[in-house]
């Protein structure tokens, strides 16, 4: 994952949140001025980690928290009082309240795709047998970018 970030997206770096003992060390590491932005999407350790390497004034985008899917307990954010001491503003949304604009987002990015200005990655599950397996696999990190099944190629 980390060479497919690095090497298809243009990230400067990343690292696997799996193979690091310590999140906080290695946030430090990879942003030694703290973090301005963070799409929050993961929860749990990774959130309670990026509020402590968050930058004054910082903004977090909460999205959802896939750590927690699982868990019939969630796990437990130590670091909240981070928002109040470095003042940084934490939003949620929700896609759904986009839809609207679907439209129009896909007249603004077509072309940056076609172009290949813009790139993505695409997990393919062949036939409706297969449906079952590739869905539970979204929530185990089995896939590597958006899942499609393909159900038919007619």
């Amino acid at each position: 994952m980390v060479d497919l970030l690095k090497n298809k997206f243009w990230f400067d770096e990343a690292f696997n949140y799996k193979e690091e003992c310590d999140l906080n060390a290695a946030l430090k590491r990879y942003f030694p001025n703290g973090i301005d932005i963070y799409f929050e999407n993961v929860g749990g350790k990774m959130l309670d980690a990026v509020l402590l390497n968050m930058r004054d004034h910082g903004r977090i985008a909460g999205c959802g928290m896939t750590s927690t899917h699982n868990l019939d307990e969630p796990e437990r954010i130590k670091n909240l009082m981070f928002i109040i001491y470095k003042r940084i503003r934490m939003e949620g949304f929700s896609a759904i309240e986009y839809f609207h604009l679907y439209p129009k987002f896909l007249d603004h990015i077509l072309p940056y795709i076609r172009e290949s200005k813009i790139v993505y990655v695409e997990d393919l599950a062949e036939g409706l047998e297969n449906g079952a397996a590739a869905l539970l696999g979204l929530f185990s990190g089995c896939n590597v970018g958006k899942q499609v099944l393909v159900v038919s190629r007619e």
